[in-house]
């Protein structure tokens, strides 16, 4: 088949998007590829319907369980073996899909960048028939990338034992310098470079600077219709936000990584299917939320990187139709911004004090816990030790850029059952117990592929459908368990930790990396100011920054717009006078009065009295005017 007609067959497209068909091609051509496409832009269809033509396997590596469980599962659901490798798994559930790897049960298999350095999973790597490596999320390679995961260094080093298999690296936006670090850092051979149009004509991109952000958002829902996103900084001002449009009508709910992963599944699929307008959330929303009739996304402040904003923003509009992305903003966001990354890199002391509580609460011995994986209690860990919760994250995470550790998020894994035992055992573990005979047999009916995988079991399905309680059911399968019939792992939506070094007695910090990390968020903050303070038109800056191509004006941003108003006005020469005069300070009008020539002192009052009209001036608290626009 042609890379049409798969594409047609396993996804039901008639074609391919602008832009996908080439990266298919070069995929299949056997070159190294990096692919720059927009949220939104259909990236994992350029790396699947190649993985669907060659008679191998796709190893997939990708940074967030999430997002792994999210794609394996659309690919089953169409009918593709896949597979995801990571945390929530136990040791003997990994070690059978390997096994079964190598038997060929899967077209695709996902994995974190982690997982794929250890040594159980390098044994394997060689002999998995493995045609094509896939990077998702490649920037997180990059230690200029919004995103730096260090363990994606290393991904590089695997190109050793898969001679000859071409390397494709995807992420949704990159500027030009963290691409070449992307090539580098993969030891690429002159890849192909494919960047998708970041032009999204149906997107409207409006800045504000105002400081009442609860009454702009009042008025931008009361006055318009559709689906929205709200993004805010933290947990509280979701709940806040929520509880203030609640008490105006406004149909919303809130969302984020503090909630469990049961709460989190519900009210994400609650606002996929409308049962409510408005999500108030983190950035931990978001990622593989493919919902088209977004009209509205709105940034209660600036985020810290324009990648996270323009991947944000872009969750507006997929379905074509017009929509608007509105970024709210005050003078000290910057500030608190910058104070925020400061927080986040802690000195040598707290580090250290982070690595010993962590290490003696999961009880892990001197030179032990290599690879090992460990439901993570933060709350419990840090009330413990008497640390802030925030500088035990904060110390975490910077243990993580230092290669220590690897922190997975919080995802619920459901519960698994796997019959280990062949079936004679079963059979005669079942006329000696008889009181086993129906669950078993309602397990070995009711779950196709019990004896050679683990599968999904619920717990309250299968009481129900026995008629018993809930507590026996898991008492039976435990028995089970300790029987060798079965192994049975109980659900969890814990975040989990797998340490990437044995626990050192006197640990010795790399700071050097962390300092590094630091300045590169600095930067993106520097960034997104020049992104909001800018007088050029939104989607030309936003174009600029990620491919430094020249572009037409959107003429319906808020900078475009503005300049619309003032041509219209006639007053364009007056209005370029005043803006040069006020600068970036504040006077007062007859100081500004008296920087023209009397002849023109009518005329320039009538263009203040039209400024001010229509918002372009800004006053202090001490009356003073200023222009309302950086330049």
């Amino acid at each position: 088949m042609t890379a049409v007609e798969v594409l047609r067959k396993y996804w039901n497209y008639p074609e391919f998007r602008p832009g996908q068909e080439q990266i298919v091609n070069n995929i299949l051509a056997g070159f190294d590829s990096i692919a720059l496409l927009p949220t939104g832009g259909g990236k994992s269809i350029c790396f699947q319907v190649p993985g669907m033509m060659h008679d191998g396997l796709t190893l997939v590596i990708s940074p967030l369980i999430a997002l792994m469980k999210d794609q394996v599962d659309g690919l089953v659901k169409r009918g593709i073996d896949a597979v995801a490798l990571h945390s929530g798994l136990s040791y003997s559930e990994i070690r059978l899909k390997l096994e079964n790897a190598l038997k060929g049960a899967y077209r695709f298999m996902y994995v974190s960048p982690e997982r794929l350095m250890t040594e159980n999973f390098r044994e394997y790597l060689p002999n998995l028939n493995i045609k094509l490596l896939v990077v998702d999320e490649a920037h997180c390679i990059s230690q200029w990338g919004n995103d730096f995961r260090p363990a994606y260094i290393k991904i590089a080093e695997c190109r050793q034992w898969l001679p000859g298999v071409p390397v494709a690296a995807f992420t949704a936006s990159a500027p030009a310098y963290v691409v070449q670090d992307i090539s580098d850092k993969l030891a690429m051979n002159s890849p192909k470079i494919s960047m998708g149009s970041f032009v999204r004509s149906n997107l409207n991109f409006f800045v504000r600077r105002l400081e009442d952000k609860h009454g702009a958002i009042l008025g931008i829902l009361s006055k318009t219709h559709g689906s929205s996103l709200i993004f805010v900084r933290n947990r509280r001002e979701t709940e806040d936000l929520t509880a203030f449009l609640r008490e105006k009508s406004i149909s919303c709910d809130f969302y984020h990584a503090g909630m469990t992963a049961e709460d989190r599944a519900r009210k994400q699929d609650a606002w996929l299917n409308n049962r409510f307008r408005v999500m108030i959330c983190t950035n931990a929303f978001g990622m593989g939320i493919d919902k088209p009739d977004v009209r509205f996304v709105i940034h209660y402040a600036p985020p810290p990187s324009m990648e996270d904003y323009y991947q944000e923003a872009g969750r507006a509009g997929r379905d074509g139709k017009e929509s608007w992305c509105i970024l709210l903003y005050r003078l000290l966001d910057s500030e608190e911004n910058r104070l925020r990354v400061e927080a986040r890199f802690p000195g040598r002391e707290m580090l250290k004090r982070v690595y010993n509580a962590l290490m003696s609460h999961l009880d892990v011995p001197e030179g032990g816990g290599l690879l090992q994986t460990y439901e993570l209690d933060p709350s419990s860990i840090s009330g413990r030790f008497r640390l802030q919760a925030s500088d035990f994250l904060n110390g975490l995470r910077a243990l993580e850029l230092m290669n220590y550790l690897a922190l997975s998020e919080g995802v619920l894994s459901p519960s698994r059952v796997h019959i280990r035992a062949d079936y004679p055992s079963v059979y005669d573990f079942k006329l000696r117990h008889p009181q086993f005979e129906s669950l078993i047999d309602v397990l070995l009916r009711s779950h196709g592929g019990i004896l050679d995988d683990y599968v999904k079991i619920s717990e309250k399905s299968l009481s129900r459908r026995l008629k018993i309680d809930d507590n026996d059911l898991v008492n039976m399968l435990s028995t089970l368990k300790s029987a060798g019939i079965l192994d049975y792992l109980q659900a969890s939506d814990k975040p989990r930790v797998t340490l990437l070094e044995p626990r050192h007695t006197h640990p010795v910090f790399d700071t050097q990396k962390v300092e590094t990390f630091k300045q590169s968020r600095l930067l993106g903050i520097e960034k997104m100011d020049d992104f909001v303070t800018t007088s050029l038109c939104r989607s030309e800056w936003i174009i600029d920054y990620f491919t430094s191509k020249e572009s037409d004006a959107c003429n319906k941003c808020d900078v475009c717009l503005r300049e619309k108003r003032i041509k219209k006005s006639g007053r364009d020469g007056n209005i370029s006078d005043i803006r040069r005069v006020l600068g970036n300070s504040f006077m007062s009008k007859s100081q500004l009065m008296d920087e023209f020539s009397p002849e023109r002192s009518e005329e320039m009052i009538e263009t203040l009295r039209w400024l001010m009209d229509n918002g372009f001036i800004r006053t202090d608290m001490n009356g003073r005017i200023g222009w309302k626009f950086s330049r």
